[in-house]
């Protein structure tokens, strides 16, 4: 940059100078404000872009069978039985349970020592024989605790785990316990006798889960029947001999409305957003994508989808049987949520129908997903392809900017710099004219006098 001069011996005003360097600057100030433009027109295109993937999200959940059917497990007796249903595809009904015994792992329990960490338990080897039958040896050492012991078989990594406890029993209360980690008739914990002052004794037999299933026998090694019935999982928690358990795996209302609901207000989400491109705002102005062609693409495919009829036989065929109707101003879908309900209570399969592929066909879920996804394509579809070519123009932009502002530097250092050279001939100037005046004013006084 130029270095200005304080002085004004050309006559020209310095805040002339800066206004022409302002006026070279003035296609850089232009640029960036059509660049702001596309920014915002980009961040307005990527907000619809995510609401489109939310709306997407929220179709999910409603667009196949195995989505759209929630269902819920209730027990008569959770606290002896209870459980969840894992997905849509449950096979729906009452049943009857009666659990006679839960799986237990087997447990071996040493005689007692007056500490875990002081006195030794003396030295030599134990086997332990486990589950699968392949046993291993315990090396004690000489000086060994009961949590030396404890430890030595925890890291082994055998599938057992070893515990001192405190019975509170006196005088000796610390005593090892060892169990299987795993339930069940074939666990086992088989502890050889040794060479050292730990003595062991069976205090519980592994067993299985003795469970009734609609008079039928069912045994487990372990708590938890999760191959009893297709899509449902059973926790056994106590077992209660004589008492029956009934098991209901019915429709969950409640869910399936909260997964319409939450594909309504998506919807309506983005209706929202088009209407507000298109209404003037408080100052006077339009959305940066008013009458933009990609945007009403959108609306026209969204809203294409929700007037098609189920050809299920079900009275419910249409959104507007279910009490979801089209707002003929704003475009929104408006929800009545008691008649939603009283339609799943009636009719849960025609419901369904209107929503997911079934055997009639595509869904409105289904129909609306394959939209979006057209829309969102990074290919060809318009929203994509239209965030895509404003990327480039910002990125285009950018250079220009650049060398607007380069080239708007050269220009303001070479006028600063004329400007100096002007101020340094002007000066010169001044400076032979003053002189001029004085030499030659002055001598014509002295000869006019000399005259008289």
């Amino acid at each position: 940059m130029g270095v200005r001069l304080p002085g004004l011996g050309s006559g020209i005003d310095p805040k002339l100078i800066d206004q022409l360097v302002e006026v070279q600057k003035l296609p850089i100030a232009a640029a960036k404000k059509r660049q702001e433009v596309v920014k915002v027109e980009k961040e307005e295109f990527s907000k619809l872009d995510k609401m489109l993937t939310e709306l997407d999200g929220t179709l999910t959940s409603l667009k196949t069978r195995t989505d759209f059917y929630k269902l819920k497990f209730e027990s008569s007796h959770p606290d002896i039985l209870d459980g969840v249903v894992k997905s849509g595809g449950a096979l729906l009904g009452s049943y009857e349970f009666e659990v006679r015994d839960l799986a237990k792992s087997e447990k071996e329990l040493a005689y007692g020592f007056p500490d875990k960490d002081t006195t030794p338990v003396g030295f030599g080897y134990m086997e332990v024989e486990r589950e699968d039958g392949d046993p291993f040896e315990v090396v004690i050492e000489p000086g060994a605790t009961l949590q030396d012991v404890a430890n030595q078989i925890n890291s082994a990594s055998a599938g057992l785990r070893a515990m001192v406890i405190n019975t509170g029993y006196k005088p000796d209360s610390y005593r090892l316990l060892v169990v299987s980690e795993k339930s069940g008739q074939e666990s086992k914990v088989k502890i050889e006798a040794d060479t050292t002052y730990l003595e062991f004794k069976e205090q519980v037999t592994g067993r299985n889960l003795d469970v009734l299933f609609e008079d039928v026998p069912i045994t487990d090694n372990d708590n938890i029947l999760d191959e009893l019935l297709d899509g449902v999982v059973f926790y056994a928690k106590k077992s209660e001999p004589g008492t029956r358990v009934q098991v209901n795996i019915t429709y969950d209302v409640d869910k399936t409305v909260e997964a319409i609901k939450s594909f309504i207000d998506k919807y309506n989400e983005i209706t929202d957003f088009v209407h507000g491109q298109s209404t003037k705002s408080e100052d006077g102005k339009y959305g940066v994508l008013a009458g933009n062609n990609s945007v009403r693409s959108v609306m026209r495919s969204l809203q294409g989808n929700l007037s098609q009829l189920s050809s299920s036989s079900s009275k419910f065929r249409i959104l507007a049987d279910l009490g979801i109707v089209t707002d003929s101003k704003s475009g929104k879908l408006n929800f009545d949520d008691a008649k939603v309900r009283a339609a799943l209570a009636e009719d849960y399969e025609g419901v369904a129908n209107i929503f997911i592929r079934s055997e009639q066909g595509e869904g409105i879920a289904e129909r609306m997903a394959q939209s979006v996804k057209r829309l969102r394509d990074p290919g060809a579809g318009p929203i994509k392809s239209r965030i895509r070519g404003l990327e480039s123009v910002l990125k285009n932009s950018d250079k220009d900017i650049e060398r607007k502002e380069r080239v708007a530097e050269s220009k303001e250092e070479s006028i600063r710099k004329r400007f100096t050279a002007l101020e340094g001939q002007m000066s010169k100037l001044n400076s032979q004219g003053s002189y001029l005046a004085a030499r030659f004013g002055g001598g014509g006084d002295g000869g006019a006098g000399g005259g008289a």
